[in-house]
């Protein structure tokens, strides 16, 4: 058994890392093909990725590589996203459009973003629900902010902290918010104003370019055990592998099982205070054309149990037949709010004639469920004195956390990229 650097999981984190080391490196993967959560299913014609995967780019560097990896090959895209509310669209985002919304509303939210109610001004203990309020007011904290999160997190957004906002809920000063409240015809605001895609295929396009470029890659290898005296990682399948440093993409939250030395009371508790939500996301091949010609659409409300629709027929015209199509829909849950996997395609199958998405009569040609445990980390309360305590004890042993779940960060897959990189500059 040769040192080298182990990098486990091939998720788009990992392919990275080993696109950009330089070292002697050997990437495993638990499931039969590259990809993580990048990955797509093609049934009957349509295509599903693993729940809405959209490129977004911030960075010229890595503009620049996608298109080396995928040369003419992804197209970009004017985001056409909406929220559902009140039984009337709205542009997305919220803050900035409330045209159409009841006047009583509108004039709430304007007000409150005129004079608002702010708990507390400190920074490091302000929670989720605070930031909302300092942020936006009463009013569209009421009746976007407030309800949206909790629905999505599963959890008050008293108990969480803002540290995840910044790159992905756009700011917005009082003249957008009144401009929005009397047009439709405003700026497009956040992140993800423009979003690219492949022009075929899914986004597993982007994994296996990636793959294509990195040699040793060994697909069906579950990690199994991690030594950290011994530094060795073994595998179910029996074999076993010896690092001199290890670059983890999998969950931070798997690493408590994985590791048979003897953990510090710190770290162990640092372990099971980490949490996440899940989500439930059902796909739908419909044997009709054009059902939506949007995006994808938020709901903030209690009475539909998704929090967001998304229509892949319309990221590439290529994810569906001709005459056909797609949509997913995603429900969250957790421990806090767990599910009932038994009824919830039904139930969303009559939420989406509820909310005027589906007929009564459309024909289903494809139903597909991804089931995703890991989607989202919680950033709590407990969440920067854990993740301290965790890094610091893993980058002690040799260990270095990597992407969204590795690094245990709320991270867009450019974000995801970009981190592979920076982890190989370290380490070469």
């Amino acid at each position: 058994m040769s040192k080298q650097i182990i990098i486990l999981g091939a998720g788009l984190a990992g392919l990275s890392a080993g696109f950009h080391l330089k070292a002697k490196t050997k990437i495993f993967e638990k499931e039969a093909r590259v990809g993580g959560l990048a990955r797509t299913e093609i049934i009957k014609g349509f295509i599903f990725d693993y729940d809405g995967h959209l490129l977004h780019f911030k960075t010229k560097y890595v503009r620049q590589l996608i298109d080396q990896l995928l040369p003419n090959q992804i197209s970009a895209r004017k985001r056409n996203a909406w929220i559902y509310s009140n039984d009337v669209y709205t542009k997305y985002p919220f803050q900035a459009n409330t045209f159409g919304l009841p006047l009583r509303i509108v004039k709430k939210c304007i007000l409150g973003m005129l004079k608002p109610a702010v708990k507390t001004k400190d920074k490091d203990t302000q929670n989720l629900y605070d930031w909302m309020l300092d942020s936006f007011g009463a009013g569209i904290t009421k009746y976007f902010m407030y309800p949206y999160n909790y629905k999505f997190w599963t959890i008050p957004p008293q108990e969480l902290i803002p540290d995840w906002t910044v790159n992905f809920v756009p700011r917005v000063k009082i003249k957008s918010v009144l401009d929005g409240a009397f047009t439709l015809k405003t700026k497009a605001l956040g992140y993800n104003s423009e979003f690219y895609y492949p022009d075929k295929g899914g986004i597993e396009q982007l994994a296996k370019a990636f793959a294509k470029q990195v040699k040793n890659i060994y697909t069906e290898h579950e990690a199994q055990a991690i030594d950290l005296e011994q530094k060795t990682v073994k595998f179910s399948n029996g074999r076993i592998e010896e690092f001199t440093r290890l670059i983890c993409s999998l969950p931070m939250l798997e690493l408590k099982k994985l590791i048979v030395n003897k953990l510090p009371e710190n770290v162990k508790t640092a372990f099971l205070k980490l949490r996440y939500i899940s989500i439930y996301n059902l796909n739908l091949g419909i044997d009709r054309p054009e059902i939506s010609d949007k995006h994808w659409i938020y709901y903030p409300e209690d009475k539909f149990s998704f929090f967001r629709v998304g229509f892949p027929m319309n990221f590439s015209h290529n994810t569906a037949p001709r005459g056909k199509s797609s949509l997913y829909a995603e429900v969250s849950y957790s421990k806090n709010k767990p599910l009932d996997k038994q009824g919830i395609d039904k139930l969303i199958h009559q939420d989406l004639i509820k909310a005027g998405i589906l007929r009564p009569d459309d024909k289903i040609l494809v139903s597909h469920v991804n089931d995703i445990k890991y989607a989202y980390v919680v950033y709590d309360h407990n969440y920067r004195d854990c993740l301290k305590i965790l890094n610091d004890f893993l980058t002690a042993n040799n260990i270095f956390p990597v992407g969204r779940f590795g690094k245990w960060k709320y991270m867009s897959m450019e974000d995801v990229i970009v981190d592979g990189k920076l982890i190989a500059q370290e380490l070469n």
